[in-house]
């Protein structure tokens, strides 16, 4: 595994890649530091459970914890609300809501109209129909919206599916909801997230450890208190197609119309994804986001594959990093182990393989905000950095510099 020079933490700059195993206390101080400074109002820490204790906000905001090794249980109680299901069935406990006839007819029109959809379109759609049955309508499907505006338009020929899809980014927030009928623990897992509001206190027990960040200026939540691997769609795709594949998003982007291109309200989004290096592409997200808002800083969080019966097929994780655009023949592979956290400021290159892990990004998932460069590795190095040449046609801009 071929290593080249590349900037050590001691020298201070935040403005390369981190790696650093979350037990490590002045490491993650650093990355700590290097993202407090730059997303204002955001307080990231390291929470150990062990016993029976409450997850709550430090300073009132909304604080997400997402687990990365160990097991608990998390009480729920009678009247909790939440967009898990579509996947494993939720616990008896839960009755899952009437769809709303609305709601159903503008189901039932799209699965009328397929055949005008494009083809890309056409996935996303099914997504979602599928998670139509008789009167009950399951679980959070934001996960389709976003694919679907990442598509040019029209996604259909028929202009009233295709005005019919539109109205879905008013009402998805709304619908797919279950409600717990008694209060219980559930169990919680590796991968599994979990949301403190306010004053709000979460009841927990076992013994487990979290990633956490709260943004200490908002007080609410769009999300349910809990999301679980096990109750969400596994929606294969973007940096993992049909490899062993595995994909699902705890904390969703919010979009409120098609075109949305600033923050909103996302200050984070998480999605938890197999990475096979066959279908992995070399990325970065400039420095200056083509739509406008916080330039997107991501983090690994990686994870346990055996937690969520992942096929490793005796591979080793590891990340690729570009640390200089201006020049490609300059990169690191670094491996990598459950429990390590990679820090990735805008304007580095990566590339993950062979890695299960966490995906985070501050401010989130902003749309067409990644820059694709496999091809200009190739022909910049003539091939010798590491490069997928299954990413050539992910290429989406003219030149590399115009980004930098």
């Amino acid at each position: 595994m071929e290593q080249n020079q590349f900037l050590s933490a001691s020298q201070g700059s935040k403005s390369h890649a981190r790696i650093t195993p979350l037990t490590d206390v002045e490491q993650f101080a650093e990355i700590k530091g290097f993202l407090e400074d730059d997303y204002a109002d955001l307080k990231v820490s390291v929470i150990e459970v062990d016993g029976e204790t409450t997850l709550h906000a430090d300073h009132g905001g909304m604080k997400v914890f997402w687990i990365y090794e160990g097991r608990g249980e998390v009480f729920l109680p009678e009247g909790y609300r939440t967009q898990e299901g579509g996947a494993e069935p939720l616990p008896d406990t839960y009755q899952s809501d009437k769809i709303d006839p609305i709601f159903a007819e503008k189901l039932q029109l799209l699965k009328q109209g397929t055949a005008s959809l494009t083809p890309e379109a056409l996935a996303h759609v099914e997504a979602i129909l599928k998670r139509f049955e008789k009167d009950v309508f399951l679980g959070d499907f934001a996960a389709e919206l976003w694919g679907l505006g990442q598509l040019p338009r029209p996604w259909a020929r028929d202009e009233q599916v295709e005005a019919t899809l539109v109205t879905l980014f008013d009402i998805y927030r709304d619908v797919g909801y279950s409600t717990k009928q008694s209060g219980s623990y559930e169990s919680i897992i590796s991968g599994d997230q979990l949301i403190a509001c306010g004053q709000e206190k979460i009841p927990v027990r076992g013994q487990f450890r979290c990633l956490a960040i709260e943004k200490t200026n908002r007080t609410v939540s769009h999300i349910s208190t809990a999301r679980r691997l096990r109750y969400l769609v596994d929606t294969a795709g973007g940096c993992s197609f049909d490899f062993d594949p595995y994909r699902r998003l705890p904390l969703t982007w919010h979009m409120d119309h098609p075109e949305q291109q600033d923050d909103g309200m996302n200050f984070v989004n998480s999605h938890v994804v197999n990475i096979p290096q066959e279908l992995s592409s070399t990325h970065f997200h400039p420095v200056r986001p083509p739509g406008g808002g916080l330039p997107q800083t991501e983090m690994y969080l990686v994870l346990d594959p055996e937690v969520c019966n992942v096929e490793k097929r005796g591979r080793d994780a590891s990340i690729i990093l570009f640390p200089d655009l201006t020049d490609l023949s300059q990169y690191e592979q670094h491996p990598l182990q459950p429990g390590d956290l990679v820090y990735i400021p805008p304007g580095v290159g990566h590339r993950g393989m062979d890695v299960f892990t966490n995906v985070l990004t501050v401010p989130g998932f902003k749309p067409h905000n990644e820059v694709y460069i496999d091809q200009d590795i190739h022909d910049r190095t003539g091939g010798a950095s590491p490069y997928n040449e299954e990413g050539f046609n992910r290429k989406n801009y003219d030149r590399l510099e115009d980004y930098l």
